[in-house]
């Protein structure tokens, strides 16, 4: 358990400094099921030589090297300076280097298109992330990106949601930071993308599946393949703790399967066409302006309507 006396990181230096440590594990964790969407990413964005793309939060570069074994320029940007190792190291034909989404360093109208895999539910203001996107793109140019549908639909993170819930002390000194499910919702997506100049918003889901060979595997993905979730479940008691990893395991058992335990985690992929250059009103944080009454947040921790703590999750 974490001392919560210790100083409280930004959530961007949380999520860089969680990222940088798990790189060389991520492959064989989280990795399994997120490599699996960047054929649907490419498509969105209609991949192909001799398009000049960029793979913002590009982990360790499975849609950058798609990118370029489809005969694009490829570039990738991550934070994590570990993650832009292994993304090098994977993927030669792509060029990766460490980079802020929410501050591009690239000229204006530089590539055709802009993909972030699971990235943008990752930053601290992602309206920033989608306005850079935008002026780094040329005029007609394809942005998407893919965040995990709600709970209902993503039951991987319905099951840490439910024991963290019922079980977790969320008082404890967490970053300030946007709800994960802030774009789940199609029409949300839409209304950020089209305020930052976007058009012809398209969403659809993509029902994705994972995979465990017995339910207590639930607790390594949580406690070893996220950062604000395994940041959350380190600063409570170890009492707390094995309770809550006692229900996520119960909870995960009802998924299995002659082939492993099988928990289905959808993703949403949402795809907008860079409009003619204009100028865009500056907006204030889209989540920041959500009431408190409305988000019914916990100390320091904000949640999206209906759901009492649903900051920590991924």
């Amino acid at each position: 358990m974490s001392s919560t006396n210790d100083p409280i990181p930004t959530f961007k230096e949380l999520e860089r400094r969680g990222w940088h440590e798990r790189a060389p594990q991520y492959d064989g964790g989280a990795g399994r099921m997120t490599r699996s969407a960047a054929t649907q990413l490419l498509d969105a964005v209609g991949a192909r030589a001799p398009m000049e793309l960029l793979d913002v939060c590009c982990g360790p570069g499975y849609n950058a090297g798609g990118a370029a074994a489809r005969g694009c320029t490829a570039t990738g940007v991550d934070l994590a300076p570990a993650m832009v190792g292994e993304a090098t190291r994977r993927f030669p034909r792509a060029t990766f280097h460490v980079g802020d989404a929410e501050a591009l360093d690239f000229a204006n109208a530089s590539f055709d298109a802009v993909i972030c895999g699971f990235g943008i539910l990752h930053l601290p203001e992602p309206e920033k992330a989608i306005a850079e996107a935008f002026r780094v793109l040329r005029p007609g140019g394809r942005y998407a990106w893919t965040v995990w549908c709600g709970p209902d639909r993503a039951q991987l993170s319905g099951i840490a949601q439910r024991a963290i819930e019922a079980l977790a002390d969320l008082t404890v000194p967490m970053p300030l930071a946007p709800p994960r499910e802030l774009f789940s919702d199609p029409d949300a997506a839409r209304s950020a993308l089209e305020a930052a100049g976007f058009g012809d918003v398209r969403s659809e889901e993509l029902p994705l599946m994972w995979r465990g060979d017995a339910p207590a595997d639930i607790w390594d993905w949580y406690d070893r393949g996220t950062v604000r979730t395994a940041a959350l479940l380190n600063l409570q008691s170890p009492e707390v703790r094995e309770r809550i990893k006692a229900a996520m395991i119960k909870d995960a058992a009802r998924f299995a399967t002659s082939d492993g335990v099988l928990v289905p985690n959808h993703e949403s992929c949402t795809s907008p066409v860079s409009r003619s250059r204009r100028r865009c009103r500056r907006r204030r944080s889209l989540w920041r302006s959500i009431p408190d009454q409305v988000l019914r947040r916990p100390r320091r921790m904000p949640s999206p309507p209906g759901d009492p703590f649903r900051t920590n999750l991924g």
